[in-house]
């Protein structure tokens, strides 16, 4: 029987990779093989797309298809898992969205099988210019999500220091799948404000299944006392949550 709580022992282990040079290095392998995997994969459609008659199936174009789609879904795992493992939330990818890389892949390679193709129709010679705007508004949202997060924190921070923290109850939660490795969902907390009067506010957060907390449990309740009705301005964290980094943990 062992002394240690082994809740405990996994939260400890995933802490010690937050931001750590083997999430990263998964990280940056998976975009390496998500973009080979888009290349090739592009590529083989303009192989097969130059056979005409009853040419044979080109073996380059061939062996590219066998080894685009299971690289693109090698890829994806690696770059999501050591996401989820450097960031310590879930869906959260730090830097650059493994599917802005695998779409650059994609347009790379269709930049290569139009380079190649005599006489393509319609269809592949606009597909190139297509996927790179794609790419690049993908690329562009990206950038914007991360600024409205960095200002969101920014907000959290400050509120920390000016707003109040009182305790609150969960009165709703979803259970979840017990066979998933988390939830995303929303959460409605109770609370009372400075004034005395009770208040709900429902958060969309996202949680461990080994700390997932389920309906009447406590938490902690972060809010403006000069706005209290403000939800904007309000978060919800586990019981005992003092710092931003409390308090983001149950926000997606």
């Amino acid at each position: 029987m062992s002394i240690y709580d082994p809740i405990e022992e996994r939260r400890r282990r995933r802490a010690a990779r937050h931001g750590s040079k083997p999430s990263a290095v998964m990280l940056v392998i998976g975009w390496v093989v998500a973009l080979v995997g888009g290349v090739l994969e592009l590529r083989s459609i303009y192989g097969f797309a130059g056979v005409t008659g009853d040419a044979d199936q080109p073996t380059s174009a061939i062996v590219f298809q066998v080894i685009g789609l299971p690289a693109i879904l090698l890829g994806l795992f690696l770059s999501f898992t050591g996401a989820s493992r450097y960031t310590g939330r879930l869906l959260a990818v730090p830097f650059v969205s493994p599917l802005t890389i695998m779409f650059a892949g994609f347009a790379v390679g269709a930049w290569w099988g139009l380079s190649d193709l005599g006489d393509p129709d319609l269809v592949l010679s606009t597909l190139p210019p297509v996927l790179s705007a794609l790419t690049a508004l993908m690329l562009l949202a990206g950038i914007r999500a991360r600024l409205r997060r960095r200002a969101r924190r920014g907000a959290l921070e400050e509120l920390v220091v000016t707003g109040r923290i009182v305790p609150g109850l969960i009165t709703d939660i979803p259970e979840g799948d017990p066979n998933a490795d988390g939830l995303i969902g929303p959460v409605t907390v109770r609370f009372t404000d400075s004034a005395g009067v009770d208040r709900w506010v429902q958060k969309v957060g996202q949680w461990r299944r080994t700390e997932l907390p389920k309906t009447g449990d406590p938490a902690a309740v972060l809010f403006d006392p000069g706005d209290p009705g403000n939800t904007g301005h309000t978060w919800v964290g586990p019981l005992g949550s003092v710092t931003a980094a409390d308090f983001s943990r149950w926000h997606s």
